[in-house]
């Protein structure tokens, strides 16, 4: 599972989206009531500044004084989004499903819900949502397509890669497509491919973002693609080339007053590992600290993607020789991701891995052993996909069980290994 991603799903406001509202028959109407209008223009106002609690009260304080049901579902679909884009994820999902009763253009509150769904950790629920709406041919090329990009990166995150490779490929194939689309579908390749381990196809998009992004002046691009090669390159082994290009994207979205906190916390975590690969433990620690209290607030103790940031924290905690105290931390992670994904998927695969380093690093080869032993095991019930990540764990797993003086265990499970690639 990366450790970056795409920001959590999230449903944004663009002016285009603003403009269609303020247009829009039910607002039109909704216009003929002062008080009403008075409130659209606050929310509204408030929405250009990216005060999203503040648009959320006002758009909650129209509902009341609507005139029409067309005024009332136009102020609750704007309610639950704003509510969303604020990270209060539990007070959203309600609102949205309530919002997709009602008769409303219906991508946007379901890219919304899907959003919510995934902020509070129900993937099975977003995913649902995603792929009902991507069935939906009601929509535009644009919202069809960023609402496929949202279920592929969900895909991703769950190691499903040939889902979502799929999936993108339907999305660069739909009719019509923006600029602006084909740059997501771009970025979400990237990423796709880094996690598959196809390094030079990875980093040939991502230098096609790059000069995307210079052609554009656009430094919110920029931060994607600093970002997003700067962890290709980390993965790949090559940390003198990652840590500058994260340094770069980490300065951009602490610039940008609109980053949203999670996507901070990600960028931290991102140097945090560049920190411990150093031996930098204690800037490590500081990075991981910010990064675990953003996540924890901003998406709720019991996210996966505080589980990611654990096992972070693990291994840093290993490497100061604190072991009892890293596996606490994965403790914590093994029940979050077993509460999410259930006990026997690559989730929890990756906190045994996880494990068998900490365990490793204590000159404990037993444990060490048996603990890549289970990660491998979870890895190889998920077919290819878990196969590509098992390969460099399966050679720690040999170098366990040969440290445990059991030799010819280790040659037996790594001609298993192979046999099963």
């Amino acid at each position: 599972m990366s450790m970056r991603c795409v920001p959590a799903g999230g449903v944004f406001f663009s002016k285009g989206v603003l403009r269609a509202m303020a247009v829009s028959g039910c607002l039109a109407m909704a216009l003929q009531a002062s008080e009403w209008r008075a409130k659209q223009e606050l929310a509204r106002a408030a929405l250009e500044a990216q005060d999203y609690s503040k648009a959320a009260q006002l758009f909650h304080d129209s509902i009341p004084v609507a005139s029409t049901e067309a005024e009332r579902a136009a102020a609750l679909v704007a309610y639950g989004i704003s509510l969303n884009r604020a990270g209060r994820n539990r007070e959203a999902k309600p609102v949205l499903e309530q919002a997709l009763a009602l008769d409303v253009e219906r991508l946007p509150v379901s890219a919304a819900l899907a959003s919510a769904e995934r902020g509070l950790g129900d993937y099975q629920s977003a995913e649902h949502v995603l792929v009902a709406a991507t069935r939906d041919g009601s929509g535009s090329a644009a919202r069809r397509a960023e609402l496929m990009v949202n279920l592929a990166d969900l895909f991703r995150e769950e190691a499903r890669w040939n889902e979502a490779d799929a999936v993108l490929h339907q999305a660069a194939d739909l009719a019509d497509l923006p600029h602006e689309s084909r740059v997501s579908i771009l970025v979400e390749r990237a990423e796709l491919r880094r996690d598959m381990h196809e390094w030079q196809e990875s980093v040939g998009d991502w230098a096609e973002v790059g000069r995307i992004a210079e052609s554009e002046h656009s430094e919110s691009l920029e931060e994607v693609y600093t970002g997003g090669l700067g962890e290709t390159w980390m993965a790949f082994g090559e940390t003198a080339r990652a840590e500058p290009l994260l340094r770069r994207s980490l300065e951009l979205l602490r610039k940008d007053p609109a980053s949203p906190s999670s996507q901070i916390a990600m960028a931290l975590a991102l140097m945090a590992n560049i920190y411990i690969r150093e031996n930098k433990l204690a800037l490590a620690g500081e990075a991981l600290d910010e990064a675990i209290s953003r996540d924890e607030i901003c998406l709720g103790r019991e996210h996966p993607q505080v589980a990611l940031l654990l096992e972070l924290r693990a291994a840093m905690l290993s490497r100061r020789g604190e072991a009892d105290t890293a596996r606490d931390a994965l403790d914590r992670a093994r029940s979050i991701m077993t509460a999410h994904f259930g006990a026997e998927s690559t989730a929890v695969a990756g906190v045994d891995a996880a494990l068998g380093d900490v365990e490793d690093q204590a000159h404990r080869p037993e444990l060490a052993a048996a603990a890549y032993g289970r990660a491998l095991t979870l890895l190889q019930k998920a077919g290819p996909a878990g196969m590509n990540y098992g390969e460099q764990l399966a050679k720690r797993y040999t170098a366990a069980l040969k440290a445990a003086a059991h030799p010819g265990d280790a040659v037996k499970e790594g001609l298993t290994f192979a046999k099963l690639k």
